[in-house]
């Protein structure tokens, strides 16, 4: 692959990343850890100073037994620190990975199209374009968020799946690639498993009905990465059993679950979620009145038992609200941490168009578009994270994974498109 790019690559390549690993430090001079890690990190610190996997809870001012996030992290900065190695140390190697994966991305958005048949220059275009997308510049890809490193391994997963289907081979090497990158995004990203197992389940289906694809070859992929992930979650499964008597991976789902079903919700994060003047807490404490003698999972599900509760007592209510969150899902806004409301880019905004038209287009049978069959393959990572956002609420982290498909999706459009006129 290497022997195959242009000249032009290698300069490019090395200006992009060098700004990028330049904002990084410039916004992040004394290489803290992002609000999400420093939780991990004290639950790692109290664990080394042998009060177990525990945080201290702000609100109820007491330390408890904490398996919100995801515990792949804290079972990291564990062995960092018994290393005796510093934190800052660890926030520099997550930029440089961040870096290189972040030019790994740009080049595989290239190899996508031009497999569809998006020719240069304009394949390489779209990889540029997506290098320069403001939620992968700044927003999210400028700071320590794990989704730098997750993000760039989906669209080379993606791109590797697509592949098989037409018949390639698939080497080992392909192999453990496929499988170590679903395992370590998912490790990071809990909510990864159900992304991938949406694309997995698409990509298991156009396998069975794809002529060039072999059918034993494919499950048995699937299958290794389905072993390969349970594998990798037992210490956590074991780990949350000790602490709350349950085999869980985290705690996480009942909270944000209420969050995106409740009368007071605009359909996005609330960053105010625990605080006791804020109306959803009080909202909350009207339905939970004992939520402070809980522990961390009997939270957890007393909160998903009432989201399920106010689903069901107002149909219409929810509905109206999954709207909003399809709103949200497509509008310009990007994240930022620690801000009620984010902010918007005409950039961004440029992206959802493009991608709503596109989309509008092929439903419409406008020129004979169509559907075809690898297009859900590409399209899979925007439908599992738009049933995410309606399952809980329009996270703009976890939308930054359907980002790359609503880019690419628009430019193979226009192709087709221009085929047509041809």
């Amino acid at each position: 692959m290497i022997k195959t790019l242009p000249r032009f690559f290698w300069p490019l390549a090395l200006a992009l990343a060098m700004l990028k690993l330049g904002l990084m430090l410039h916004l992040n001079p004394g290489l803290e850890w992002n609000y999400d890690e420093r939780r991990n990190g004290r639950i790692a610190d109290n664990y080394l100073a042998g009060r177990g996997y525990t945080s201290l809870d702000p609100e109820r001012n007491i330390i408890r037994p904490d398996a919100f996030h995801a515990s792949f992290p804290v079972f990291v900065y564990i062995g960092w620190q018994k290393a005796g190695l510093p934190k800052h140390y660890f926030t520099l190697l997550v930029f440089v990975l961040s870096t290189g994966l972040y030019i790994l991305g740009g080049l595989y958005v290239q190899r996508t199209l031009a497999y569809f048949g998006v020719a240069p220059p304009l394949s390489w275009a779209a990889g540029l374009l997506w290098l320069l997308c403001p939620s992968n510049v700044y927003y999210i890809g400028a700071y320590m968020w794990y989704e730098n490193i997750a993000l760039p391994l989906l669209i080379l997963v993606v791109y590797k799946l697509i592949r098989l289907l037409d018949g390639r081979i698939l080497l080992w090497s392909d192999a453990v690639l496929i499988i170590g990158s679903v395992v370590l995004s998912c490790l990071l990203r809990g909510y990864l498993l159900a992304v991938y197992g949406i694309v997995f389940f698409i990509w298991v289906l156009l396998a069975v009905h794809a002529a060039k694809s072999s059918v034993s070859r494919n499950t048995i992929l699937a299958v290794s990465v389905a072993l390969a992930l349970l594998l990798a979650h037992l210490p956590i499964l074991q780990k949350n059993h000790r602490l709350f008597g349950v085999y869980i991976l985290s705690n996480q789902a009942g909270f944000e679950l209420l969050q995106g079903h409740n009368s007071i919700t605009q359909g996005r994060f609330m960053f105010d979620w625990d605080e006791r003047t804020k109306p959803f807490d009080q909202f909350v404490r009207v339905y939970i009145p004992d939520l402070d003698s809980l522990n961390q999972y009997e939270e957890s599900q007393a909160r998903a038992q009432l989201a399920i509760k106010w689903v069901l007592a107002h149909p219409a209510e929810e509905l109206i609200l999954c709207l909003r969150k399809t709103a949200l899902f497509l509008s310009p806004e990007n994240f930022i941490a620690d801000a009620p409301r984010t902010t918007y880019n005409v950039f961004t905004a440029l992206i959802s168009l493009a991608f709503l038209v596109s989309f509008t287009l092929v439903v419409s049978n406008f020129r004979n578009l169509t559907f075809q069959h690898y297009d859900m393959l590409l399209l899979g990572p925007i439908i599992a994270v738009w049933l995410l956002s309606l399952f809980f609420f329009v996270g703009f982290r976890w939308r930054y994974f359907a980002e790359p498909s609503m880019l690419m999706y628009p430019i193979l459009i226009w192709q087709r498109l221009q085929r047509t006129d041809n």
